[in-house]
């Protein structure tokens, strides 16, 4: 009796694991992590006894709540290790085709933006979100995930809400984003600081995240002008680097690559114009952004 039931709470793991891993992801922000939660999982349902794997009625509820609960513990560890990260800390990219497609994960949880909004939350308030608009749970439904009561997860959601309401936003379709993308570079390799200003709202802010591995800017770089110059500057320093647009998290994404180094940079956008750019650049963080990149031609000045 025991290895038909063990084969199935396995079997049920096996068959969550993409959703669990988008999951975990959405809460972490780093895909690494993120697998170790889903593998602990794993342990943890393969050493149930039988008496318990029968009594579980809802095998997605289950594992998605060990799931959660599990991430909220790595999640809590983690922020305090961010607080001494060194300059801005940003989420891990992906490479798209990493992202399962039946997953059923709201895919615009995935942009680097959002991960980064969603770091200013508590752990159990990301949890919530996450459960709510990602995977479309209800506060009832949350409720039990974090042994709290519905009211306590409405007020968890109503707080998150206020503090990310750029997370609503939606996000410009590619082609648009893809565009916007492809002038920014040219703007900037033709030192043009009016057409940069242009694209970029005036509270716009710049995040560069080198994490003390490469050289980067330590603080966000605040406004249109300062970014443009910023930008321009970069460039000037870094005349034979190549340019490559892709996707990553699901959206347009831009790699710079020169010598010794890679910068993958995306943007969120508001009103039509870009509101901020994330720039990752630690090593660490871009061993997931696979490698379906195309050149992006440059004109000569």
């Amino acid at each position: 009796m025991d290895e038909p039931e063990t084969g199935s709470a396995l079997e049920q793991w096996l068959e969550a694991k993409p959703r669990l891993t988008m999951l975990a992801y959405n809460m972490l922000g780093v895909w690494a992590q993120a697998e170790d939660v889903v593998a602990a999982v794993g342990e943890q349902v393969v050493k149930l006894e039988p008496h318990q794997v029968a009594n579980v009625q809802n095998w997605p509820g289950y594992l998605t709540t060990l799931t959660t609960r599990r991430s909220i513990d790595v999640l809590r560890s983690a922020q305090h290790q961010r607080t001494e990260y060194v300059g801005s800390w940003l989420p891990e990219p992906v490479d798209q085709r990493t992202l399962p497609e039946d997953s059923a994960v709201n895919d615009a949880m995935l942009r680097l933006g959002v991960l980064l909004l969603l770091e200013e939350l508590s752990a159990p308030a990301r949890a919530a979100y996450v459960l709510h608009h990602a995977l479309g749970y209800s506060a009832t439904e949350i409720a039990p995930v974090l042994e709290t009561s519905p009211a306590a997860v409405r007020q968890l959601l109503s707080r998150a809400a206020k503090k990310l309401r750029q997370a609503q936003n939606p996000q410009h379709d590619v082609s648009s984003v893809s565009s916007i993308l492809t002038q920014i570079v040219q703007a900037i390799h033709r030192a043009d600081l009016d057409a940069v200003v242009s694209l970029l709202a005036q509270d716009s802010v710049l995040y560069s995240d080198g994490g003390g591995k490469v050289r980067a800017a330590l603080n966000p770089v605040y406004g249109a002008q300062r970014i443009a110059r910023f930008m321009i500057g970069v460039e000037r320093k870094n005349p034979d680097r190549q340019v490559f647009i892709g996707q990553v998290n699901g959206e347009p994404a831009l790699l710079f690559a020169r010598d010794g180094r890679d910068d993958v940079l995306v943007i969120d956008m508001s009103g039509g114009a870009i509101q901020r750019i994330l720039q990752v650049s630690n090593p660490d963080k871009l061993g997931k952004i696979g490698s379906e990149w195309t050149l992006l031609p440059i004109e000569s000045c």
